[in-house]
């Protein structure tokens, strides 16, 4: 029979909970460096030595919740006991009828010399502040902007960037970022009237993206590409981009967007993919050749082997009409071509149909018919359903 059990010493007590408190320096940082900035500030009162680790915590992630909250206020209280380098800073607001106005000061602290990683997003900055932000982070290699306004030019001075997500109201853009490997840029806005291209003399498209030597993926959303048409568009650009193989551009059809596009591929000798989508801004008239009357290398599209074109309109449309000669363009000129994509948003099997009818330079390239789930997001299909002329093949066979 178990006797009683013995009182526990007071002075074990102590020693057991003092652990914690007499950890090494580097162990207390790899415990924090695996917590969230709240549960960072939680960890404050396991012992009083602990309680101001917290504020050396090098990765600020903000996100507001509800319209209540005072997303502002907390972070400048934090900042200001901050100490120590940042590397991952993000300040995220949810709602998009609610921007929060960062006051300039917020990145004035030390802290951010060592930043890499930056996110914004739902947010202004008075006057150049963006520019400010980023060109005082010279370690910075990830940029993430989203939902903003900037009056005048948008530069990012940025040289060990790698990665950066644009999606805002712009005037202008220039980038210099000569390390940039994957980026995504979508305007909205009216540029139109303030862009220093707007007399003809400059070039939108060189100034923004022609210095990106070392790109490999480009993404060119809303309105960007037209901010891309104005003014002369280039036969060459600064640096060719060689190292650049997958390129998804949004078009509205247009006579104007074909010189930049044409552009972009030109100066990609090595493009392997193209996602091409377009949208519903408006309907422009459909101008017959659109695309044949441009001089076009038949080289262009030499190491293309995978296109996704989605938004083919109702048969017999404008908009059908013209993405219809583009792929005529395509079938014709690449000869390692291996799949052609269509995504239906409506009845674009008419369209399929067609498509096969298109003579194909290579031997390999199939064409698929995929169905678009309404219900997923936007850069999701519905892989279940798919139809491709190797089906019809076989059938013919049968």
């Amino acid at each position: 029979m178990d006797g009683p059990q013995p009182k526990r010493n007071r002075a074990d007590i102590n020693v057991n909970s003092d652990y914690i408190s007499n950890l090494p320096a580097d162990i207390k940082e790899k415990i924090l460096a695996e917590l969230s900035l709240k549960e960072a500030v939680r960890a404050s009162i396991l012992s009083s030595r602990w309680k101001d680790s917290w504020t050396s915590y090098p990765n600020l992630v903000f996100e507001e919740k509800n319209t209540k909250s005072r997303l502002i206020e907390l972070v400048d209280k934090v900042l200001r006991v901050h100490q120590g380098p940042i590397q991952i800073f993000k300040l995220v607001s949810e709602y998009a009828s609610n921007k929060c106005v960062i006051p300039s000061r917020f990145f004035s602290c030390n802290g951010f010399t060592l930043l890499h990683t930056l996110c914004l997003s739902h947010f202004n900055l008075p006057g150049f502040g963006i520019e400010k932000l980023v060109s005082s982070c010279p370690l910075l290699e990830h940029l993430d902007l989203n939902y903003f306004s900037q009056e005048g030019c948008l530069r990012i001075l940025a040289p060990k960037l790698t990665f950066m997500k644009i999606i805002g109201d712009f005037h202008d853009i220039c980038l210099e970022t000569p390390k940039l490997v994957e980026g995504s840029i979508c305007l909205f806005g009216d540029f139109q009237e303030f862009s220093a291209a707007k007399d003809g003399k400059e070039s939108n498209f060189t100034r923004a993206l022609g210095h990106l030597s070392n790109i490999q993926k480009l993404k060119i959303r809303g309105e960007f590409i037209d901010y891309l048409a104005m003014g002369p568009i280039p036969n060459n650009l600064p640096a060719m981009f060689n190292h650049l193989s997958e390129i998804s551009v949004d078009l509205i059809s247009g006579l104007n967007e074909i010189a930049p596009a044409l552009c972009l591929f030109q100066n990609a000798p090595n493009l392997k993919e193209l996602r091409i989508e377009c949208l519903d801004f408006v309907d422009p008239p459909y101008v017959q050749g659109l695309w044949e009357s441009k001089a076009i290398p038949y080289c262009l599209f030499k190491c293309l082997k995978v296109v996704n074109i989605m938004c083919f309109d109702d048969p017999g449309s404008e908009r059908a009409e013209s993405m219809l000669e583009f792929a005529k363009l395509v079938l014709s000129t690449a000869p390692l071509l291996e799949e052609f994509h269509v995504t239906d948003l409506g009845e674009a099997i008419v369209v399929f149909e067609e498509l096969k009818l298109f003579p194909k330079l290579s031997e390999k390239c199939k064409l698929v018919l995929k169905y678009f789930n309404e219900e997923t997001d936007d850069d999701e299909e519905n892989n279940g359903d798919e139809e491709s002329d190797d089906d019809d093949e076989e059938n013919n066979s049968d």
